[in-house]
């Protein structure tokens, strides 16, 4: 199966060279990385030159103009310029952040999962923090959550969902668009990818209070919303998350991303798994 894999890079100097080693490393690499500078200020476009110009199936999409970094829509713009450049025919097509390192067999292992089930239409490994010199699972979300820095998708999926909507909540938005539109999604419990920054590590309270934005466009409605919000503040222990994420959800609670149908679906999703866990 052909791969192609967008990666938008924004400040990654510190540790852009093992985490494109690792892509080189794979068993199976990828035939297309395409690397898109963010409007990055320090040496990650002279780095990615550098790799570029050592492996033909690595190319660099430099910046167009600089941006204040923000999440969300800003990582979305960056992947579709990178997107623009992917050859055609591409059987899996993965977004991929620029603060991972993979395990040598990652593409190897997710391209068997692809091959033995044609229904299977999103995927990943899990991803692991450092904490105390081990490196344990970054328990942000369930572990069947395909995560935003790790995606692989099967192209038929990603056009059928209508690729990656620039706007917080994208990275749960397509997964359940998959599980909407009748595909499978699967994470592969014993891939397990190192993340060297915490996610949302950089946000402070003021940021992810625009959590109640991304809940908002998936339509959760105010109770799960509240649900959701107050589990990210425990999380990040910011109490303050909780007040702000609601009154940012109340000021956008009418900007549905997704259809009426789909957005009745992840509902139904959700308060069954909430209450299949009580």
């Amino acid at each position: 199966m052909r791969c192609a894999v967008v990666m938008p890079v924004y400040n990654e100097a510190a540790h852009l060279d093992q985490v494109i080693q690792s892509f080189v490393n794979q068993t199976h690499p990828p035939d297309q990385l395409i690397l898109v500078d963010d409007g990055s200020t320090d040496d990650s476009l002279a780095i990615m030159n550098i790799w570029c110009k050592k492996y033909l199936w690595i190319q660099v999409v430099p910046a167009q103009k600089p941006n204040i970094h923000e999440p969300g829509a800003k990582v979305i713009q960056a992947f579709y310029r990178g997107h623009a450049q992917i050859e055609p025919d591409m059987d899996l097509i993965g977004k991929f952040d620029a603060d991972i390192i993979l395990p040598d067999n990652y593409f190897e292992r997710l391209k068997e999962a692809f091959r033995e089930d044609p229904k299977l239409g999103l995927a990943s490994g899990l991803l692991y923090l450092k904490k105390n010199d081990q490196w344990v699972y970054e328990g942000l979300a369930k572990t069947d959550k395909v995560r935003g820095p790790i995606k692989l998708y099967r192209s038929s999926c990603f056009e059928e969902i209508g690729g990656l909507l620039p706007c917080l909540g994208w990275d749960s938005i397509d997964q359940w668009l998959s599980l909407y539109h009748g595909w499978r999604v699967q994470t592969l419990i014993d891939l397990k990818v190192k993340h060297l920054k915490a996610t949302g590590q950089a946000y402070s309270a003021g940021t992810l209070k625009n959590q109640g934005m991304a809940f908002a466009h998936m339509g959760y409605g105010f109770i799960l919303t509240f649900l959701s919000l107050a589990k990210l503040a425990g999380h990040h222990k910011q109490p303050k998350i909780l007040f702000f994420g609601l009154v940012t959800y109340w000021k956008n609670r009418m900007e549905i991303k997704v259809s009426p149908p789909a957005a009745k679906f992840i509902k139904k999703q959700l308060w069954s798994g909430m209450l299949n866990n009580r």
